[in-house]
């Protein structure tokens, strides 16, 4: 089926590391969303991040990527606006975290059903796809970084799903690219 199921919805940094640390009941729930029928207008994204990060203005994305028969795959970035926190996320925050939510921009809710649109209309030449889903979050450091892991959980929730699906949990920053310092790139907030 193609195009069906959200089961690759990995943030980034799982997509690079090529690993995954999504829980299994969160494929189970994903595998029923379908990216044909699903409301764009209705999908949201959270990130859970070290109190010491914070995602800088204008910096969180949500990629789609697909990939149609041996095409090469088609992504596209949408820009993700800031929602207050909903209360079934407000849990997850904790003295070191802190929880950040985002509905899709509404000036790109037309390029999603657009690219939505070119998707379905090569389905109709009958090659088998794969979707994935990321969120691409770029932050800031407010203060140093601690010493140790920083870990970074992603959500997902879409009409289909009726709630956040852990995405990916508990993601250490320092660990997925090991030949990389995705840490100490990380510049200060301005201001």
């Amino acid at each position: 089926m193609f195009l069906v199921r959200l089961v690759q919805v990995a943030l980034l940094a799982i997509a690079l590391a090529g690993c995954g640390h999504m829980p299994v009941t969160s494929m189970v729930k994903l595998a029923r969303v379908d990216f044909e029928t699903s409301d764009p207008a209705q999908l949201r994204a959270a990130i859970k991040l070290p109190r010491s990060l914070r995602p800088r203005p204008n910096g969180v994305v949500l990629r789609i990527a697909v990939r149609v028969g041996r095409a090469p795959e088609q992504a596209r970035d949408f820009l993700l606006r800031e929602l207050p926190l909903p209360a079934e996320l407000a849990r997850e925050a904790g003295a070191d975290s802190h929880v950040f939510a985002y509905r899709i921009d509404e000036a790109d809710l037309p390029r999603l059903t657009a690219f939505r649109a070119e998707l379905i209309a090569k389905k109709a030449s009958g090659q088998g796809g794969a979707i994935s889903i990321s969120v691409k979050p770029e932050a800031c450091r407010t203060d140093e970084l601690p010493q140790g892991p920083l870990y970074l959980t992603s959500y997902l929730r879409t009409a289909e799903t009726g709630g956040y699906v852990t995405l990916a949990r508990d993601v250490d920053l320092r660990t997925i690219a090991p030949d990389q310092d995705i840490a100490g790139k990380i510049p200060p907030c301005a201001g």
